[in-house]
């Protein structure tokens, strides 16, 4: 059996919100400057890995239990083998033990003992004294199959607490601190899942590089990069996943800009590997459709591109007019909206595409939040009676939906209106639902079934 050397840390924290997204990014920043890096987030989030590839320049890959199944040791492990990188570094979700199952086998604490990978810890001690070395002593404590390596304490008030927290953690733990960081100015704002993705490009690499020439000075990054040096050897192993290509190479319209960049890297990897030659267009800039045999709309937040969106009324009756000849559309939550016909959101109504004959309004709280089972309602449908396992976090539903039409049921999770998800019309299929296609059967039977590569 193949075995690889990968230098890895995994950036954690005791509670969400606790900073390490910001860590990451600064972190995947400075160490891209020396390293090829490759990182990976936990989870079904698809706007951290934006920014970590932004950060980093290299894709970002998701690492889920849910979608993965006991495949994410092989996943993972295949991942760095194929990727020619030499730094690797993974991104938690929530608490280092927060999981829905009492054992904890899908936590941060799960995924980093299966993939053999230092663990550093960042705390918020805004509001922390010497309780933190009760808290760092738990941690560490609680399961000591997880190698714990190093803190970073974040958000420090003053010059005194700092000094205090450093000399309680020296004289009660062993733990190496990694980083003292003061309350920073500069965050990225959050919203709905994770990060705010609504920055134009240029806008999010200033960002990033302001983000990390603020926290360079605070984080030791050659005792973070030691660490990471320590992780053991990887063992490769068979991965089972086919590879498949296309008769001819098929080009599918991409929707990507501000308002449309929901997208699992590893869809579009699948794409391309396939033999899919992938063409971006934005539908907030872009006048003319390019010329494709399918188009791809992610999701997004069209509802904050309203006006824009509206203004853009040739690219709209164009995806509409594509739909109305038959032309393959597939979209998801933000696409799925914009092919309605109306947003109102915040009081403000846009005209949308017109695909389909109702009308999408935002909640104020998440109508659809988690992980969602999908389930062809034809049994001869292109994925005949395989499940899809999916994502969902939106905030939209539908108004004067009588004509819709479903491709889906829903066996976990909420969808469309609580038992179906896949509005169909003409050749259009779109969900609300996120789905990660990592085996890559939904992307290359859509293909095949539409007769694109004939």
């Amino acid at each position: 059996m193949k075995e690889i050397s990968a230098p890895r840390i995994y950036i954690s924290a005791f509670k969400k919100s606790s900073g390490k997204t910001t860590i990451s990014i600064a972190l995947s920043k400075i160490l891209s400057r020396k390293y090829k890096l490759l990182t990976f987030k936990k989870g079904p989030d698809y706007i951290d890995p934006m920014w970590l590839e932004l950060a980093s320049n290299n894709p970002c890959f998701n690492l889920d239990f849910f979608f993965l199944k006991d495949q994410i040791y092989s996943y993972f492990v295949n991942k760095i083998d194929q990727s020619k990188c030499s730094f690797f570094l993974i991104e938690g979700n929530h608490g280092l033990f927060d999981d829905i199952y009492l054992d904890g086998k899908t936590s941060n604490a799960s995924l980093a003992k299966i993939t053999k990978t230092p663990v550093v810890i960042v705390v918020d001690v805004s509001e922390l004294g010497r309780s933190l070395v009760a808290l760092l002593k738990g941690i560490v404590d609680f399961d000591k199959d997880v190698f714990i390596s190093g803190v970073i304490l974040n958000k420090i008030q003053s010059v005194r607490q700092e000094k205090k927290l450093i000399e309680a953690i020296k004289n009660y733990t062993d733990l190496p601190i990694l980083g003292t960081l003061p309350a920073q100015s500069i965050s990225i704002t959050q919203r709905h899942l994770g990060l705010t993705s609504i920055l134009q490009e240029e806008k999010k690499q200033e960002l990033i590089e302001n983000i990390t020439s603020n926290l360079e000075n605070y984080l030791d990054v050659t005792q973070i990069t030691k660490i990471a040096y320590s992780a053991p050897k990887l063992h490769v192993d068979n991965y089972n996943v086919p590879i498949r290509k296309l008769k001819k190479q098929v080009v599918i319209a991409i929707a990507f800009d501000e308002a449309f960049n929901f997208y699992y890297k590893q869809n579009l990897q699948n794409l391309q590997s396939m033999g899919v030659e992938i063409k971006k267009f934005s539908p907030i800039k872009d006048v003319h459709l390019p010329l494709a045999d399918a188009i791809y709309i992610g999701g997004g937040f069209p509802e904050l591109f309203l006006e824009i969106l509206e203004k853009n009324a040739n690219l709209r009756s164009q995806i509409k007019e594509k739909s109305e000849e038959g032309l393959p559309i597939y979209a998801e939550c933000g696409g799925l909206m914009y092919l309605t016909k109306s947003i109102e959101y915040n009081g403000n109504i846009g005209k949308m595409c017109e695909v389909f004959d109702f009308n999408t309004k935002l909640s104020k709280r998440p109508i659809g939040h988690g992980y969602t089972i999908l389930s062809p309602q034809n049994k001869n449908s292109f994925l005949n009676s395989n499940k899809i396992f999916a994502h969902e976090f939106h905030h939209g539903y539908f108004e004067n939906n009588e004509s819709l039409k479903c491709f889906f049921n829903i066996e976990r999770g909420f969808g469309i209106n609580g038992t179906c998800d896949g509005a169909v019309k003409n050749n259009v299929l779109a969900n609300f639902s996120h789905i990660f296609d990592y085996k890559n059967d939904f992307f290359y039977n859509w293909i095949k079934s539409n007769k694109l590569d004939s």
